[in-house]
């Protein structure tokens, strides 16, 4: 028995060791350079000396600080209420009424997850550019001379923001819809009350804590964005927080470091506090809980006569969130240089840019990179999120919330300062990591393993224990166990982690944008590198043919993961 206990503690501290070296110490030394005078040639001060508030001080004095600020918080909250008009609003439709398209919809609010950030970012403006865009073009066409959208706006960034971040909302406040007993609705409805008045004083009350920890959640999410304003506001002199980290980093010249780690600082406290408040937000929502131990279903609402306006609320959000991008994707994939729709331009169109992709003399090294990084990435998150859960779960040590903790803590960092802080590390001593792609590799592990643990959490959570007894009464050691027993049960959970994680991995562009140089190039970065330079064409062929390979990827490991968990039932 006691040898068990100890070879417990040695698996937690082993994991508490890989997880918690790159966890801590690269955001420790952002931390630690954020109160020194930095410069190209120091960029880390072990010294106990030099002690300053300067880059601080510098930050807050600039008067673009406060522009900034402006313009970070007027876009967390635009987003904050775009995603929640949008996901809350189908959410309730398809959760509590007979809308139409119920089960339909369901599945489409999965779609958005697999365009990333940045293409969501180039579509809309192909879209709402002032001077060229489709709708802009189709308005002026009426007789119009000011365009009815401008893309390099706040406002234009918020509204694209808050459509990506709109699944999220769905996804949260469904699951918040289906868990509520609908017990005291019934009481009012009986007691006379109407339907809009139960919303207001019976519903709406008992889904506080889900609406207020949903709302911050997606408010910290809006402050830490980066790929949206980068696009979009970036080049118009629109900055926010996370795109004035790249700014002063990456196009400052000489790079102002001082001024660099300030802004990101201020950006980690802002989310951490969101987040702190969001914690115990969502640790007091008991207080309002009224699922018990009896069976219960939630009301459906019979929307009679407005059935066809939900309907058309549903349909207009497919359309304006995920067809119209990729239209313009596609529309742009044909044309040998960007124009808008008109019948000259389609005299034009041929299939040469997707002929062209495989051609080009950077794109296999640069398709290389981004594929071995995505895999790398996605199996090894969820080999250790699959250790770090079984270790908190099943073995329970004294110590092991210590290790939840940990692995949290990227959580609570912008991934734009978390590309920050890998660059000062591997910057300060001499390594073979950094100019490789493998310095983008470690800190994509490190940034999703909260994202694959929510995974291993949940497979593990949901196995009974009898099985695993059966083995260990058997003479299986626990390493057996696992590898027999528990893994089999909870592949479809790792299936499913390892490939959000794959999409993850293709979508995000922060921390490749500080980490990258030409032998790492990933494809944000290469697409990015194509649209600032005019290449429009070749951006639409890539993004059409990465949309496509990321939806089949997507459908055969889904039917994988249900073939895999038929066979585990069996």
């Amino acid at each position: 028995m006691a040898r068990t206990v100890d070879s417990k503690k040695i698996i937690l501290i082993a994991i508490i060791l890989l997880v918690g070296i790159p966890a801590v110490i690269p955001p420790f030394f952002l931390i630690w350079d954020s109160f020194k005078p930095v410069s190209t040639g120091n960029l880390f001060d072990p010294s106990l000396a030099n002690f300053t508030l300067q880059n601080f001080v510098r930050a807050y004095s600039d008067p673009g600080f406060i522009i900034s600020l402006g313009h970070s918080l007027f876009f967390a909250f635009g987003s904050m209420a775009v995603a929640f008009v949008f996901g809350g609003s189908i959410a309730f439709l398809v959760e509590r009424t007979n809308a139409p398209l119920r089960n339909v919809t369901y599945g489409l609010m999965f779609v958005p997850i697999i365009m990333p950030g940045i293409l969501t970012a180039i579509s809309w403006t192909l879209l709402i550019n002032p001077k060229t865009g489709i709708l802009n073009m189709a308005w002026y066409a009426l007789g119009f001379t000011e365009p009815l959208f401008n893309a390099y706006s706040v406002p234009a960034m918020f509204w694209v923001q808050g459509l990506q971040e709109a699944p999220l909302t769905f996804l949260l406040l469904g699951a918040a819809l289906r868990a509520m007993d609908p017990s005291l609705e019934e009481a009012a409805y009986i007691s006379g009350a109407g339907k809009i008045s139960t919303m207001f004083r019976i519903t709406l009350r008992l889904l506080t804590p889900a609406l207020a920890g949903i709302a911050i959640l997606q408010f910290v999410r809006g402050l830490e964005a980066f790929e949206i304003p980068f696009i979009m506001g970036f080049k118009a002199g629109i900055h926010v927080f996370s795109t004035n980290i790249y700014y002063y980093i990456r196009e400052s010249y000489p790079p102002d470091y001082g001024l660099g780690f300030a802004f990101s600082m201020t950006l980690v406290v802002l989310c951490v506090a969101g987040l702190l408040l969001y914690r115990k937000v969502i640790s007091g929502s008991e207080r309002y809980a009224t699922v018990t131990g009896k069976g219960y279903r939630p009301r459906i609402i019979n929307l009679g006569r407005l059935r066809p306006v939900a309907g058309a609320f549903v349909v207009i959000f497919v359309v304006v969130t995920m067809v119209l991008p990729f239209l313009a994707l596609l529309w742009s994939s044909f044309l040998p240089f960007y124009q808008v729709p008109s019948k000259e331009a389609i005299a034009t169109m041929s299939w040469s840019n997707y002929a062209d992709i495989f051609t080009r003399q950077d794109f296999l090294p640069m398709l290389k990179n981004t594929l071995t990084m995505a895999l790398i990435v996605s199996i090894g998150s969820m080999v250790i999120s699959t250790l770090i859960s079984w270790t908190v779960i099943k073995l329970k040590p004294r110590g092991s919330k210590i290790l939840d903790i940990i692995v949290f803590l990227p959580y609570a960092i912008p991934a734009v300062a978390i590309g920050l802080a890998y660059m000062i590390f591997f910057l300060s001593f001499p390594n073979p990591i950094y100019d490789t792609l493998w310095i983008i590799v470690f800190a994509y592990l490190i940034t999703f393993l909260p994202t694959g643990t929510r995974f291993t959490h949940a497979g593990f959570a949901q196995l009974r224990s009898e099985l695993e007894e059966a083995a260990t009464s058997a003479g299986a050691g626990i390493l057996t166990v696992l590898r027999r027993v528990t893994l089999p049960l909870i592949l479809p959970s790792l299936i499913a982690g390892t490939l959000y994680i794959f999409l993850l991995s293709l979508r995000v562009m922060s921390i490749a944008a500080l980490l990258y140089t030409p032998k790492s190039m990933v494809l944000p970065i290469y697409m990015f590198q194509l649209w600032t330079n005019g290449n429009v064409p070749a951006v639409g062929a890539m993004a059409v043919t990465m949309i496509i390979f990321s939806s089949m990827v997507t459908i055969l490991t889904r039917k994988l993961s249900q073939r895999r968990y038929v066979m585990a039932e069996q």
